[in-house]
């Protein structure tokens, strides 16, 4: 073993499950891993990849979506592990938790902290137009994201950036960052340093109804939008009493004699006028439908031109 102290780790997502991979490959002993429990879709149960690779890799497993009873409690305190390693649990961790480890809990947040607290900083960041985002590895505390810092890295934003590729790019460099970092606070060579909480700002809870449109906003906020919710929940208008929405655009700041929300033909591309610039939809999925270029949404919708979203 590359360091023989006993790590726990908790995840359950696609972003958990390749950290997993790289601890193991990098030799560390994960001596338990505690998961979600695997959902069912439709009559199959859906294992998720955590639990897949903890199989193949022989390690004992376990399945638990809340961690306030007794006996996670009991399970975590036998194990005799001195830290811990988290990401994307999606749960509170009970202080008796983070108690039960000599060494603290570690986690990936997606955000250059105090930056950007809780549970969508990389939407935030898109949200807010920013030009850069980072990760910062640390150790949760009681207070959400507000532990201290062990190690931080930034990156500059692509324009062509979206909620999925930050997101990847974030994660990626996420476990670069932790795996080189670990050793070293294992063995004491790293200072952790405090949050200035007087710098926080906090990423709210990300809801379906934000997803939805106002074009009396600028079309570069509207395309901030549309980057930011890109897997989930969308940014979306109606037409024809239909949820449109809009996946991937570009903007023009430039205006028309066009009504805001109108859509109509600018240079031979389809541009909808918001209340300052131009939003030119480039591939739109309407409900019940697959995504598909603007070109062939038109040759199906041709009464999309000249309409006045909702």
């Amino acid at each position: 073993m590359k360091n023989k102290n006993k790590i726990v780790f908790f995840g359950s997502d696609e972003n958990s499950a390749k950290l997993l991979t790289e601890l193991i490959q990098a030799d560390y002993n994960i001596e338990l891993i505690i998961t979600k429990t695997s959902k069912k879709t439709g009559r199959v149960k859906k294992q998720n990849p955590v639990r897949k690779i903890a199989e193949q890799s022989n390690i004992k497993i376990i399945e638990k979506d809340k961690l306030s009873d007794l006996e996670s409690i009991e399970i975590l305190k036998n194990t005799q592990a001195n830290l811990a390693i988290l990401l994307s649990y999606g749960t509170m961790i009970p202080q008796d938790i983070l108690d039960s480890f000599p060494l603290g809990i570690i986690n990936i947040h997606p955000s250059l902290l105090p930056k950007y607290r809780g549970p969508s900083p990389v939407q935030t960041t898109l949200l807010n137009g920013d030009k850069e985002a980072g990760v910062s590895i640390m150790l949760l505390a009681k207070e959400m994201d507000a532990g201290p810092i062990i190690a931080q890295k930034k990156i500059t934003i692509s324009p062509e950036d979206d909620h999925k590729t930050l997101n990847n790019k974030l994660f990626s460099l996420g476990n670069k960052l932790l795996i080189n970092n670990l050793d070293k606070y294992i063995n004491n060579e790293i200072q952790t340093h405090p949050q200035d909480n007087n710098q926080a700002t906090y990423a709210q809870m990300i809801e379906k109804k934000d997803g939805l449109i106002d074009w009396n906003n600028s079309a570069k906020n509207i395309n901030n939008k549309i980057k930011a919710f890109y897997n989930w929940p969308g940014a979306y208008t109606y037409f024809n009493n239909k949820l449109l929405k809009i996946v991937e655009a570009k903007f023009l700041e430039k205006n028309t004699e066009h009504q805001t929300a109108e859509v109509f033909l600018e240079d031979d591309k389809i541009a909808i006028q918001t209340k300052n610039g131009l939003l030119c939809p480039l591939i739109v999925q309407i409900e019940g439908k697959q995504k598909i270029d603007i070109n062939s949404f038109i040759n199906g919708y041709k009464d999309f031109i000249g309409t006045i979203l909702e």
